[in-house]
């Protein structure tokens, strides 16, 4: 799964918490972290893009161990 699949699936996953989330309040913070992450997938596409610290790379590291 590419980065940018795995930020889309982060996505996902959160808006399906802020649908489900009772808070307003709430809900509108998970669908920041959701507008985020989209923005993290557009960002990971872009080949002139070089970011310095990715965190799936960390969890997906971690998650091998």
């Amino acid at each position: 799964m590419s980065r940018a699949e795995e930020y889309r699936s982060l996505a996902s996953n959160v808006r399906v918490r802020a649908a489900s989330e009772s808070s307003a309040l709430l809900q509108a913070q998970w669908e920041i972290l959701a507008e985020t992450y989209v923005g993290l997938a557009e960002q990971s596409e872009n080949p002139d893009t070089d970011p310095t610290h990715d965190p799936i790379w960390d969890l997906l590291d971690h998650s091998r161990h």
